[in-house]
């Protein structure tokens, strides 16, 4: 099923969206309440992801408003239902991250090897949130060209990000790190080896 683009209804619901999805950002972002301190690991990397994300954003933006092409609403509705799913994930790991959360790379000294909540399914639950975010945030306005370039673009910096933190990791907690690595997989939960029910 499509509509028109400009459709007076649908561009009220994508602006309200958009107008949360950036407040939520800004928020957590900038005004949550920060964990404890530690040393931070290619600091470079969330600046860059940080400008990204928003030119993904704004992009998605323009491009729904310059481009104005029919509006296929379950394109719109598998975005709309990625990007929710992402946003009630994000709180349950932002949870059980508690204290140790945190935008960077960073690593403390008593930084405990989490592998509880989502962290019991996967490695790096918080990304998969953030690729759900940025390829379901084009889709509810139909911006191929912002989900092309979040697929294209984002997501390969994205990856080298977590090369780093896993690297990261791997000195921090050594052994304890690897056994937990060759037993939950990062992504997709495929598996789940010697876990207890």
């Amino acid at each position: 099923m499509t509509m028109t683009s400009m459709n007076p209804f649908f561009t009220t619901f994508f602006l309200i969206f958009v107008r949360f999805m950036a407040a939520q950002r800004i928020w957590e972002t900038f005004w949550r309440k920060k964990g404890r301190k530690g040393t931070i690991v290619r600091k470079w990397t969330f600046p860059l992801l940080s400008t990204l994300h928003f030119t993904v954003g704004i992009g998605t933006v323009v491009e729904y408003f310059l481009v104005q092409r029919p509006i296929n609403l379950g394109i719109a509705f598998l975005g709309l239902l990625m990007f929710s799913s992402a946003l009630i994930l994000r709180r349950r790991v932002i949870e059980t991250l508690g204290e140790f959360h945190s935008v960077h790379i960073a690593i403390r000294e008593e930084h405990p090897l989490i592998g509880e909540g989502p962290y019991r399914y996967l490695r790096h639950p918080y990304y998969v949130i953030v690729i759900l975010e940025l390829l379901g945030f084009p889709l509810v306005a139909n911006a191929f060209y912002a989900f092309f370039f979040s697929l294209l673009v984002y997501l390969p910096v994205l990856f080298l990000r977590v090369f780093f933190e896993e690297k990261a990791m791997e000195e921090k907690f050594g052994d304890e790190y690897l056994k937990f690595r060759s037993e939950t997989p990062g992504f997709l939960p495929l598996r789940v080896q010697g876990k207890n029910s």
